[in-house]
């Protein structure tokens, strides 16, 4: 197919020394830094090991999850695990603070919520706002209990 790869001019050149050989640590050469494992985000969220915990937790058809997630890749994998369930799902607005996140939690009638831990400080803002409280689950590093990484390890 025409017009598909870019041209030649585009790929990358290793830099090179005085006598050609090429240099270690430029983004072209053989550099040891590139085999180690990039420290971004979270690991990816695998919609089937999601849909294998949410079984295990008692999660069945016609129940309602609520996600507090920010990564929308995440959140996806999440959906996608727990529509395979028949579970309903309802993202929350991370930007939504006080009442008007506590309403939108309490007219979902959620069973179980998934928070990022780096909205912590967001749903503690719910404290004392709704009538009952569903069952949390924390999302990404920094959780000591009911950390969802963790328990998506077991599944694998």
């Amino acid at each position: 197919m025409y017009g598909v790869h870019p041209p030649a001019a585009f790929l990358p050149v290793p830099a090179r020394d005085a006598d050609r050989r090429v240099r270690t640590g430029d983004a072209g050469g053989a550099n040891a830094d590139r085999r180690v494992a990039p420290s971004g985000p979270a690991a990816a969220i695998c919609p089937h090991r999601f849909s294998r915990w949410a079984w295990s937790e008692g999660l069945r058809a016609g129940q309602t999850v609520a996600l507090l997630v920010q990564d929308l890749g995440q959140a996806e994998a999440m959906r996608l695990g727990l529509v395979r369930l028949g579970l309903r799902v309802v993202c929350l607005d991370c930007a939504g603070r006080g009442q008007a996140l506590a309403d939108s939690l309490s007219q979902s009638d959620a069973a179980l919520v998934v928070v990022d831990t780096n909205l912590a400080d967001v749903y503690a803002g719910l404290m004392g706002r709704l009538a009952s409280y569903p069952a949390v689950w924390w999302n990404g590093p920094g959780a000591d209990y009911a950390s969802l990484d963790l328990a998506l390890a077991e599944q694998a």
